[in-house]
């Protein structure tokens, strides 16, 4: 394979010279800690070269290119963030809510404002700033008097007010939808109960939801055990290739409740 771990470490460190690596093992995989300035982000960049050419390529040039520019970005601007710009009115008006796994900020120190969702899943409420995003802070949240109620209600406002657009595949009888207003926020919709009733009704009863990472959202009309198969692997193969892996667990709506369903193909 033309990249390597440490060629996609050199290029990190070119823009970045203060960044710090640390490997951490879990379940057979090396997930890399970058620490700049003390702001954390945690990646496996091998998972990420599996999914480029064996051979440099435009293509595979292109996805290195954004995946090393999304992490940067990310960075800079967890080290740089200025709350003097900010008001109240302003925070309310760009915060949306965000998926994420439930481990997800455990080794940070920063004190996240989170909600739960399943066991699976977590809410973080995300600051927008158009190509980047800022998590929010319990100490941000106190420091500009808003309250869980104002964050929460002015979140999910506000996530209402986005767009629905999708892509339709059908595949052995079964029909999957994939959201992709590619907005940052295609995740998010699952927190949308307009959005889930509006396929409840499209469908015309239960279906399956994917949310392999943030970026993603599979809802799947499923009518055999070819279907659940197509979606497992489906799952399998955006969760490797988010840049925020949320999870490979599927759920499935019946109109009112959201449920955790583990899909095990024989």
């Amino acid at each position: 394979m033309f990249y390597t771990v440490d060629f996609v470490v050199e290029k990190l460190k070119e823009d970045l010279p203060e960044l710090e690596i640390f490997v951490s093992k879990q379940n057979d995989n090396n997930y890399y800690i970058l620490d700049f300035k003390g702001y954390k982000a945690k990646v496996n960049i091998e998972n990420f070269l599996l999914r480029l050419d064996n051979e440099q390529t435009e293509n595979s040039d292109r996805k290195l290119n954004d995946f090393l520019l999304t992490i940067k970005k990310n960075l800079i601007l967890q080290s740089q963030f200025d709350e003097k710009g900010l008001t109240k009115k302003e925070i309310l008006s760009r915060v949306y809510p965000v998926l994420r796994a439930s481990s997800f900020g455990k080794n940070s120190k920063q004190d996240f404002y989170t909600k739960e969702h399943t066991n699976e899943t977590k809410i973080f409420y995300s600051l927008d700033f158009e190509d980047s995003y800022k998590i929010l802070t319990k100490d941000l949240l106190k420091k500009f008097i808003i309250s869980s109620d104002e964050l929460e209600e002015s979140a999910m406002a506000n996530l209402v007010k986005l767009p629905l657009n999708y892509n339709t595949d059908v595949v052995a009888d079964n029909i999957f939808y994939f959201l992709n207003s590619k907005d940052g926020y295609d995740g998010s919709r699952l927190l949308d109960k307009k959005v889930l009733n509006y396929f409840y009704q499209k469908i015309g009863g239960d279906f399956y939801i994917g949310l392999p990472h943030q970026d993603s959202l599979i809802i799947a009309d499923i009518k055999n055990k070819k279907g659940l198969e197509i979606l497992q692997k489906m799952m399998v193969h955006f969760f490797t290739e988010g840049p925020v892996p949320i999870t490979t667990i599927t759920f499935k709506y019946d109109g009112k409740n959201l449920e955790s369903l583990f899909i095990f193909v024989e």
